[in-house]
């Protein structure tokens, strides 16, 4: 028997994490992190990066390199807000509109293939889970480490 099964559990999150990124990236054709840009300006159309980074709950400047690379690709416009010069907005380009479409159903198929094995009772006692769990990662990282 395992001494540490918060450990086990730390360690199989990790590996599992992993897998979700190779297949996402092998199955998609990009990393999950610029896919969830690119969706998050498919659904929510002109965005600033604030909003991103809030919305997507990702470092600014990761956000920002990211944004970089996907701008180099021709999928986004990055322009200066018009009422507030020190916002920078986000949008699809066409070319990354065709990209988010074109790429929905491989995600649809990814994700039911990823989650066959699971019932409906299952699905919801994982987000509990998972919910339960981030809410103390939280708690973590807000405490005060002295």
């Amino acid at each position: 028997m395992n001494e540490f099964p918060q450990l086990q559990a730390v360690q199989q999150l990790g590996r599992t994490y992993r897998s979700l990124m190779a297949a996402f990236d092998q199955q998609l054709g990009m990393p999950m992190p610029r896919w969830r840009i690119l969706i998050c300006l498919y659904q929510d159309g002109c965005v600033s990066q604030k909003q991103l980074v809030r919305h997507l709950r990702i470092d600014p400047a990761a956000v920002t390199r990211q944004l970089k690379g996907i701008e180099s690709l021709g999928l986004i416009e990055r322009f200066t807000d018009e009422q507030d010069n020190r916002l920078t907005n986000v949008r699809l380009s066409a070319a990354g509109r065709e990209l988010v479409e074109a790429t929905l159903p491989r995600r649809r198929r990814l994700v039911e293939t990823m989650l066959q094995d699971f019932s409906d009772q299952d699905l919801e006692q994982l987000i509990a889970l998972l919910t339960t769990w981030e809410r103390s990662l939280s708690r973590a990282v807000d405490a005060d480490p002295s």
